[in-house]
């Protein structure tokens, strides 16, 4: 017994000498500057690179949160307040659409598709490569197709038989339109390796058992493998608050003059501007404090409302209410 309490310390201590590297990285380049960052908000620095010894807003007679009511009254983050939820909405619905999809067809049995494992590459393959090579890429293709005489030759039709007229065309010839496009092309990818991630690791049984009961597809996805996916389907969903929040590259290669960016200024091209036009690190730094509330909020909203086990809440709060029963009898 002493022998074998002795070899568990011996491997214990190289454990914890492998994890040193990783925790001395955290402190310095995580944990460091998210405390700088929690500091700057509540500070003064008169929109300086000077930092070296911040000033309070209590200490210069200034309301602790006098940086975010600054922030919160100005019409830019307002514009891209509202374009950032409404980017995110319009490309995370199709997004998860095509992925949940994709993986349900590619992970059912019934289908026995062939090349499983070059699709998931092929539409993991866009992740890889950056916004701004892969968006030129896209846009090229969707703009030519756009502006061809094929299209132009279909809308005419269209205006002519239909009674469409080209405001109709408007929203697809906008730079929302291509900002969805691109950013569902290249999210979906890792939101369907998560989805195949989550289908494969349910028990084949379950989906046995529903097959022999005369389950239709639809049903078993619905009612079988989404109450079964809730682990990794809250994962997709702080992924999907987290990349939503923070789409900069994609709205950042579209835009065009200022006046006309303002269409498509999201929360994080809002911050960038906030940096490159002013060194004003306290109004950044409440920024970040901003999206970091925004994103445990949404992502615990959802959790709480969409993906938490109801029947093993409500049977916890029974057992909660039987426990308080009979504690007085005790």
């Amino acid at each position: 017994m002493g022998k074998r309490r002795s070899i568990e310390r011996h491997y214990n201590k190289w454990g914890y000498i492998f994890a040193i590297p990783f925790i001395v990285a955290f402190l310095i380049f995580h944990l460091w500057p998210m405390g700088n960052t929690v500091l700057f908000a509540f500070c003064d620095l008169k929109h300086t690179s000077r930092i070296d010894n911040p000033t309070l807003l209590v200490d210069a007679g200034l309301p602790w949160y006098k940086n975010f009511t600054d922030l919160l009254a100005t019409s830019s983050f307002a514009i891209s307040f509202k374009n950032t939820f409404k980017l995110w909405i319009a490309q995370t619905i199709p997004e998860w659409i095509l992925a949940f999809w994709l993986a349900a067809t590619m992970t059912d049995r019934r289908l026995k598709i062939k090349g499983r494992s070059f699709f998931k590459t092929a539409f993991f393959f866009p992740n890889l490569m950056t916004g701004s090579t892969l968006g030129y890429m896209v846009l090229d293709n969707i703009i030519s197709f756009v502006g061809s005489v094929v299209s132009l030759s279909l809308i005419a039709a269209a205006i002519n038989g239909f009674g469409v007229t080209d405001k109709d065309f408007e929203f697809f010839l906008s730079e929302h339109f291509f900002i969805i496009v691109v950013s569902v092309f290249v999210h979906f990818g890792i939101t369907f390796i998560y989805a195949v991630t989550g289908l494969t690791s349910i028990p084949v049984e379950i989906f046995e058992a529903a097959e022999m009961d005369g389950s239709s597809r639809f049903h078993t996805f619905f009612h079988i493998t989404l109450p079964c996916m809730r682990p990794i389907m809250f994962f997709i969903v702080v992924l999907s608050v987290v990349d939503g929040l923070a789409m900069s590259e994609i709205p950042s290669l579209l835009s065009r003059p200022y006046d006309v960016m303002r269409t498509s200024l999201t929360m994080m091209t809002y911050l960038e501007n906030i940096l490159g036009m002013g060194n004003a690190y306290d109004r950044a730094s409440a920024f970040c404090l901003i999206l970091l509330a925004l994103s445990a909020s949404i992502s615990g909203l959802i959790y709480f409302f969409l993906i938490r086990d109801k029947y093993d809440a409500r049977l916890k709060r029974i057992a909660r209410k039987e426990k308080r029963k009979t504690l007085p009898n005790c």
